[in-house]
């Protein structure tokens, strides 16, 4: 990662943003709107950050230490911050390369993966929103989700998943392309992309001009969309700004024991749903902030067989550490 091709931190492109933004408000239901950031000015808080400018700071600071752990066919695979961080850039380059406007959606859905992760911070970085969509969620509710979010790019994990968009495509008229990041894709459709097809489009897309996409993103606009299911009708999107979960991970962190590198590297395994923002939180962003090592399980198991490292935290439901994985 050379350093000509790094945008600028926020805090070096706009001092004290939410004083720029003290004529919004607290709240906006724009796609491209502002609010402003802090009740009180006088109240200690951290600097706004943008999510571009947490994850680049990690890659920055903690390089080789290990971000990611999936298992394959074949052992471990492991990706350290620096890679991380240069595979969500192609990621965003990609999704730019397949017209991602900005502020509109890249909707996720599929079982934890680093292809997860790395969808979601590269949609952030294009400028779209990253849109975590329930592995169960019918097509219908698919339906609705990508169409509220005006959704670019489907990215899906298998070819279940995948059905479930092409039935409902024909009525998708923001849609432009399909990723399917795994399996060996089963159906001939025309922009449809296997996960390595789809990163090696970014190849083609210069460093500038992502680079001019995140410096023009800030902490008090929006950056993802989360769906609350409801039983009385469509599913309700909650709009959530960089700060939202730059700020909130901040203030996650304080309050639980974890070590930074090089005193210690916190280990971590994911396995409730990235589409529920409490996981997000504390499996994706909190394990960034701290520069820990987050591993996936497996599809169907509460565990990480054969992990290198066995884990220190887990965000989880109380159900299942009162009945445990079972034998």
């Amino acid at each position: 990662m050379t350093s000509n091709k790094l945008p600028r931190p926020w805090k070096e492109r706009a001092h004290q943003p939410e004083k720029k933004a003290g004529g919004h408000r607290y709240w906006t239901t724009k796609r491209d709107g502002e609010v402003r950031l802090r009740q009180d000015d006088s109240f200690p808080y951290e600097t706004p950050l943008t999510v571009h400018d947490m994850v680049m700071g990690t890659a920055t600071k903690y390089a080789n230490y290990i971000a990611l752990g999936s298992k394959h066919r074949h052992g471990w695979h492991l990706l350290t911050y620096i890679e991380l961080y240069e595979e969500c850039r192609r990621a965003a380059k990609a999704f730019l390369q397949l017209g991602l406007q900005r502020f509109h959606g890249v909707g996720i859905m599929g079982f934890n993966s680093e292809e997860w992760v790395i969808a979601s911070i590269g949609a952030i970085m294009a400028g779209g929103f990253s849109v975590g969509v329930s592995s169960t969620s019918s097509p219908k509710v698919c339906q609705v989700i990508a169409e509220s979010s005006e959704m670019n790019i489907f990215v899906v994990d298998d070819d279940r998943q995948l059905q479930k968009v092409i039935q409902i495509r024909g009525c998708l008229k923001h849609l432009k392309a399909i990723v399917q990041y795994k399996e060996k894709i089963q159906s001939q459709l025309r922009n449809l992309y296997s996960w390595r097809a789809f990163l090696e489009l970014g190849d083609s897309i210069p460093d500038d001009v992502l680079n001019q996409v995140i410096d023009s993103q800030k902490p008090n606009q929006c950056c993802a969309l989360i769906y609350r299911l409801v039983a009385t009708g469509p599913p309700k999107a909650i709009m959530l700004s960089h700060d939202n979960i730059t700020w909130t991970t901040w203030a996650t962190a304080q309050s639980l024991p974890y070590k930074h590198p090089p005193e210690g590297q916190e280990v971590l395994v994911s396995y409730l749903p990235l589409s529920y923002m409490a996981a997000q939180i504390f499996d994706m962003w909190v394990t960034i902030s701290v520069a820990g090592a987050l591993y996936f399980a497996q599809p169907g198991a509460l565990k990480v067989s054969g992990a290198p490292r066995l884990p220190g935290w887990a965000a989880g439901a109380w159900r299942v550490a009162d009945e445990g994985p079972g034998p």
